[in-house]
């Protein structure tokens, strides 16, 4: 099996480095990344620009990741390498959720999301008896994210509803992902919902989020500012 990886970035090199050296080769458009990726001792391809002809020197590869940083060259490659090998199967790192019907119109066949990557690493961690405080220096250590716990307050405009029917809603607006549910009625324990669950959210319910700390603050604002709204 033979891997080609599009970019060289942080994202690039921390999948590499969980490959077998032997079934990879990544693929660069820019000269520090061509340096960068021979230090660490990787085959390279350094390509001029993204066309049927310099794409056409990659050979025999069964996937594509494609990690540019550039967030329309990286679609305009997909798209490229899509029309160029109709049999290959592409991977893309996506940075903004507003994005992946156009990655998935474009052909891309699977979509890593930097944010569920990290709340299933977060849902693992959880599992183990680690403090808040250790869990966010293992996790968010030279990250811009953050780990928070929000509780509903009483006459919320999520009162009442579906985690699963406003899950999304939130995620979307707010730029932060929802990985779980205390409900203290129950237990203190965290109900974990990467994977969907049906619960209804009541005041004094606790959400367990991750996101960028503004994000977070403009959520736990929002529900104080709209109560009683349905």
């Amino acid at each position: 099996m033979k891997i080609a990886i599009f970019g060289f970035d942080k994202y690039g090199e921390k999948i590499a480095a969980t490959l077998k050296k032997s079934n990879v080769i990544i693929v660069v458009f820019d000269e520090n990344e061509e340096q960068k990726t021979k230090e660490k001792v990787f085959d390279v391809i350094k390509l001029n620009e993204i066309n049927d002809e310099e794409l056409q020197k990659i050979e025999n590869i069964e996937y594509a990741i494609c990690t540019l940083k550039d967030e329309e060259k990286n679609l305009f490659l997909v798209l490229s390498l899509r029309e160029l090998f109709p049999e290959l199967k592409i991977v893309v790192k996506i940075s903004n959720k507003e994005n992946e019907y156009k990655y998935k119109l474009a052909g891309a066949n699977k979509l890593l999301n930097p944010f569920d990557i990290i709340a299933n690493r977060i849902m693992t961690i959880l599992k183990k008896p680690l403090t808040l405080k250790v869990i966010e220096e293992i996790i968010f250590k030279d990250n811009k994210l953050s780990f928070a716990e929000i509780e509903i307050p009483e006459n919320s405009f999520l009162e009442g509803k579906a985690i699963k029917d406003v899950y999304k809603e939130i995620t979307s607006i707010y730029n932060l992902l929802i990985i779980g549910i205390v409900d203290k009625e129950i237990s203190e324990n965290v109900i974990f919902i990467v994977r969907g669950i049906n619960h209804i959210l009541n005041k004094g319910d606790i959400l367990v989020a991750v996101g960028d700390t503004d994000e977070i603050d403009r959520f736990k604002r929002d529900l104080e500012i709209f109560k009683g709204r349905q």
